[in-house]
């Protein structure tokens, strides 16, 4: 598995405006991720020239209730980053910015193959490294771990961050 994850760096991101939507179901990652795709297209966010925008997930804590009464439902927020002047055509999602700040990264190959153990496995080397470090994170108070899917050259990386400092 040592060629599955990729060494953790250190990055710093700037402040980002967002567009913004969590799901709960059965299948949050998929629905949201379906849902926010539509949203772009609808928006007219895919259609604006020269911008590459970047989609970032994070898990959302679902209600005891929730997870007994639904079938076990998990939440998942999804967003998509966009040009400070874009103004939306289409309404759905909640436009807000996150903050500059400094992350330890992992990244993960082909994260999907066997997501059910290469995510979380890549989730807990990261934390683990975070947590034993110098790195340690100041205060959680908006701040978020997130994930970031992306290809370069037909191959699928997921890239896992965590706030430090």
């Amino acid at each position: 598995m040592d060629n599955i994850y990729g060494e953790i760096k250190f990055v710093e991101l700037p402040e980002f405006r967002i567009a913004k939507h969590m799901v709960i179901s059965n299948n949050p990652e998929e629905d949201v991720s379906e849902y926010i795709s539509k949203w772009a297209k609808k928006s007219g966010l895919l259609d604006l020239k020269d911008y590459e925008p970047r989609c970032f997930g994070w898990d959302v804590d679902v209600s005891d209730e929730d997870k007994i009464n639904n079938k076990n439902f998990r939440g998942y927020a999804k967003c998509i980053t966009l040009p400070e002047d874009f103004k939306p055509k289409h309404e759905g999602v909640e436009i807000l910015y996150m903050q500059a700040d400094e992350y330890a990264t992992l990244r993960i190959t082909d994260p999907f193959s066997n997501p059910f153990e290469k995510i979380p496995s890549g989730w807990k080397k990261l934390w683990d490294f975070v947590q034993n470090s110098e790195y340690k994170p100041k205060t959680w108070e908006n701040r978020k771990s997130f994930e970031e899917v992306i290809e370069i050259d037909g191959v699928i990386y997921m890239d896992l961050y965590i706030p430090i400092k």
